[in-house]
């Protein structure tokens, strides 16, 4: 393409560093490096008025490691910041998009913006460099916190708008003014030599001309890990002088957003996800990799949110301390595994341990705190029996349905009710007198609390460790009930076993096991059966770390070939439970499977599970993985050709092509990787049409991809096993490494026991998607249970002094909210009020909905903020009266924050 010469080119200059916290390196090795990069580039904004400033990649987490070790230079970074110097913030880490959790991403924003603050400002541009492709909500996630503006890499193709410049919109209709970021580093190889310059000019021109709407480019001066370039002003100056047509000038992100977005040419708006390969690799498989670390990770979020928050504002409510530091805690360590190369798991091994080492503190972080809480409430409620417990609901109306419990019973055959007197339907699976030692050690105890005499020491009480099933009836939305127990006059038989019968029923659903292993699901109610179900598939994976790749050579094998064997079958009135295994031949690596050599043996062991009055068809598997080079996934051929995929996305759902085009002719088009439907969800995926749906809900791994002649079978990824870290000139991904090249990551193999669980959800009739994303959501957000008996006051559990009045009431519902239209994110604690969060948005793509819930204590005042806590949304119609809010019209895909006090 020709310059035009009479053409005025604007060259705004980002002086930067891309610092990832940890890669092929570690956290470690990287804050010992920015001890010295970081203090460089205080020296030089402090010392040369020319280098006016610096974006210090967009992320106050770097800023706290760097202070850790030289904390006396907090009041010289203050200093540079409220000056402008120093561009720092939003983020608390440069986070990924794909798998991570909305509240994850709004936590990130939220700690950046707020840690920010400490240091005078922050950028207000979401600057988003290196994600592995952009959620469609992100515009919506930025206006939440009055972010209006926003640059990104990777994902965007000329399918999605073939320009730099757009409005980027969300589908509740938020709205960001986007300039595609082509390279964080598109200004940095070249010397000061004017040759160098020229030829470096004469293809930012051109692509200046190729792409620009307003003859604008965004110049990057940094790539990752580099150090300051201390002659930048000197280069800026010398770029004038050789190009009289250009204006060269160091800037800031905010600054170029402002000026292009007010210059008075008139944007398009662009709608969508950014998930194209076409200028950028997006790693669109990378959603696998890891699988253990990944499933570590979707777990803690769904504890954070659907139990932990949710439990501590009960315990709140309930007049005891939200631990908001715990949490901050949480989310910080989260979010440092949520950048774009941790959640990504294409790291070292070593980094790998690091991300797994804070997974497993956030979930011991909130083990305890669940722990304590529930302790805190069940100790301040009144001893009407011994051996009385609580049982919580979590989600915002009432709720039926089975918990699994091991608790203290003063009986082997026990009969469970409520303070109404309702009995609840319950089985004793084993029980066993408590050891006399541990018995003697709890006696041993009693004193300490200022209660000589507790009534088990008086009753003489016998204690049982009972493991028993309760099926639950109405227990109070957002609240806890209070259930007590007696003996039973007769005890029920708990099972029937057998290894002989190959189907488990309730009331609503029949599944018959096929002798290899697949199963059929019958609907008895609407009379739908569906089978092909639960086939395992076995394929050759030539990739690496960050990428799926079809080897040149493939074969692929599934379990329909495969034998079975019944394990076992557990039926009572509440339960009923089948496993069974399957066994399949494999390919040690991809020498083997290119040789024909199915050399290995791999055990899967399946337990399906039907509970009472429940839909679901819950999937447990386990498996010994002893090959390499290979992906597994599991099939479920639904027979709905389909055209599109629904599956969920951060604060609602997303539909996606099943076929792209684009795949035809991608090499020859010059894209960076294959174009794929390897998709990413939440946490369900379903294929619909008018007559029945089908959905695959996962705990799991977050990668589906919809295949088959006729696209009517999802593919539920459960793990890839891949020696290497980057490997160059895939079949799927041509050209080079992605990473470091050549660098084994042993553990990314998975040579190891790998457990997983997901449920199935087969409908007639028409797709509800506010159905299914409750089922969802209940699937995700089990009952918990917690008996603070007096006798457990005992070092095994910790001791802990009993309140001294105990007036917290048997039971205890926050709010409640019958219509199911939207959906609960999470509640929590203000984090600077003493206020209630109720975050809720509406699930369906397609229709605006209503939502209203009823408060059960007094409203002091009530407002729906945004995302910072603090910003008023007026533009909502809103409304409360007495105990009851109401919000109407709740857009599609509309995620609200609403604030009591």
């Amino acid at each position: 393409m020709s310059i035009n010469m009479n053409k005025k080119y604007d060259f705004p200059i980002i002086p930067h560093t891309h610092w990832d916290r940890e890669w092929y390196f570690t956290t470690s090795r990287s804050k010992i490096y920015s001890l010295n990069h970081f203090k460089e580039i205080f020296d030089v904004l402090e010392n040369n008025k020319n280098f006016s400033h610096f974006l210090l990649d967009a992320q106050l987490s770097i800023i706290d490691d760097y202070l850790e070790f030289h904390p006396y230079d907090e009041n010289r970074i203050k200093k540079l910041v409220t000056e402008g110097k120093l561009i720092i913030g939003p983020w608390y880490t440069q986070t990924d998009q794909m798998v991570i959790s909305g509240e994850s991403i709004i936590r990130n924003l939220y700690y950046g913006i707020e840690r920010a603050k400490d240091f005078g400002a922050y950028m207000k541009t979401g600057y988003m460099p290196d994600s592995f492709g952009q959620s469609a909500q992100m515009p919506q996630l930025l206006n939440g916190f009055n972010i209006k503006y926003n640059t990104f890499k990777r994902g965007l193709g000329d399918s999605h708008y073939p320009k730099n410049e757009f409005y980027w919109e969300s589908p509740d209709g938020s709205r960001v003014f986007n300039m595609y970021l082509d390279r964080y580093g598109n200004f940095v190889y070249f010397t000061s030599e004017a040759d160098s310059l020229n030829n470096l000019m004469a293809k930012l021109k051109e692509e200046t001309d190729r792409r620009s709407l307003i003859g604008t480019l965004t110049l990057y001066n940094g790539e990752d890990q580099r150090p300051i370039r201390k002659n930048l002003p000197e280069i800026v100056e010398k770029l004038n002088e050789l190009n009289p047509d250009s204006n060269f000038y160091i800037s800031t992100i905010d600054n170029v957003m402002e000026k292009a977005e007010n210059n008075g040419f008139h944007y398009d708006t662009v709608k969508g996800e950014m998930t194209s390969g076409q200028f950028s690799r997006v790693h669109k498989s990378i959603y696998s990799t890891r699988a253990d670390l990944k499933i570590k990770n979707n777990k803690n979020e769904n504890l954070i949110v659907n139990i932990s928050e949710p439990l501590s504002s009960i315990a709140y409510k309930s007049g005891f301390e939200y631990e908001n530091k715990v949490f901050e805690k949480a989310w910080k360590l989260m979010a440092e595994n949520a950048a774009h190369d941790s959640i990504g798991m294409c790291n070292s091994d070593e980094t790998n341990n690091s991300i797994e080492y804070r997974n497993d503190t956030v979930k011991s972080l909130m083990d305890n705190l669940n722990d304590l809480k529930m302790r805190e409430i069940g100790s301040a409620i009144p001893e009407k029996d011994i051996f009385q417990f609580q049982v919580y609901n979590f989600l915002p109306y009432r709720r039926s349905g089975v918990l699994k419990a091991e608790i203290f019973t003063p009986f082997t055959d026990i009969e469970i009710y409520d303070t109404d007197g309702t009995v609840y339907e319950s089985k004793v699976l084993k029980s066993e007198k408590l050891e006399e030692r541990i018995k003697n050690k709890m006696k041993s105890e009693v004193g300490f609390n200022t209660n000589d005499n507790p009534r088990w020491i008086k009753e003489n009480a016998e204690i049982y460790k009972t493991e028993l099933l309760i099926y639950l009836k109405d227990i109070l939305p957002l609240g806890y009930r209070t259930l007590f127990m007696r003996k039973k006059e007769s005890a029920d038989k708990v099972y029937e076993c057998s290894t002989e019968v190959n189907e488990i029923e309730n009331d609503l659903l029949n599944i018959r096991i096929q002798k290899n292993g697949s199963i059929i699901i019958k609907d008895k109610k609407n009379n739908l059966e569906k089978e092909g179900f639960l086939i395992f598939e076995d394929s050759g994976d030539a990739g690496d770390t960050y990428d799926y790749s079809e080897p040149y050579s493939d074969r692929i094998l599934t379990s329909e070939n495969s034998e079975i064997e019944i394990l076992e079958t557990e039926k009572n009135s509440l339960l009923n439970k089948i496993k069974y295994s399957v066994k399949m031949n494999i390919p040690y690596n991809l020498t083997s499977r290119e040789q024909e050599q199915d050399n290995i043996q791999i055990e899967f062991f399946v337990t399906l599970s039907l509970e009472k009055d429940s839909s679901l068809v819950k999937v447990d598997i386990e498996v010994e993985n002893r090959a390499i080079e290979h992906r597994v996934r599991v099939l479920f051929r639904t027979g709905i050709k389909s055209v599109e995929s629904i599956a969920d996305q951060q604060f609602g759902t997303i539909r996606r092509p099943v076929y792209l085009s684009e795949v035809e002719n991608w090499r020859e088009n010059g894209w960076n990787e294959k174009p794929r439907t390897i998709e990413p969800m939440q946490s369900f995926v379903s294929l619909a049409n008018d007559h029945e749906n089908i959905s695959i809900i996962t705990d799991c791994v977050r990668e589906y991809q919809i295949t088959g002649e006729k696209f009517d079978t999802i593919a539920l990824t459960l793990f890839r096993s891949t020696p290497e870290m980057g490997k160059a000139e895939l079949k799927d991904r041509p050209g080079r490494a992605s990473g470091m090249a050549n660098w084994e990551t042993p553990d990314a193999n998975l040579l190891k026991n790998l457990k997983f669980n997901f449920a199935i959800s087969i409908g007639k009739n028409e797709y509800s998607i506010s159905k299914i994303s409750n089922i969802s959501k209940e699937y995700l957000t089990p009952f918990y249970y917690y008996q603070a008996a007096e006798f457990k006051n005992v070092d095994i559990f910790f001791l802990m002094n009993k309140p001294e009045i105990q007036d917290v009431p048997f039971d205890y519902s926050i709010f409640s909210s019958e219509n199911r239209n939207c959906i609960l994110s999470t509640v929590k604690k203000a984090e600077k009020e003493n206020a209630l969060i109720i975050r809720v948005y509406n699930p369906d793509d397609k229709k605006p909905t209503d939502f209203d819930i009823i408060y059960h204590d007094d409203i002091k005042n009530t407002s729906l903020v945004k995302f910072d806590e603090e910003t008023v949304m007026d533009n909502v119609e809103f409304s409360f009266d007495g105990n009851k809010i109401k919000i109407n019209n709740v857009k599609t895909c509309q995620v609200l924050s609403i604030k009591i006090e």
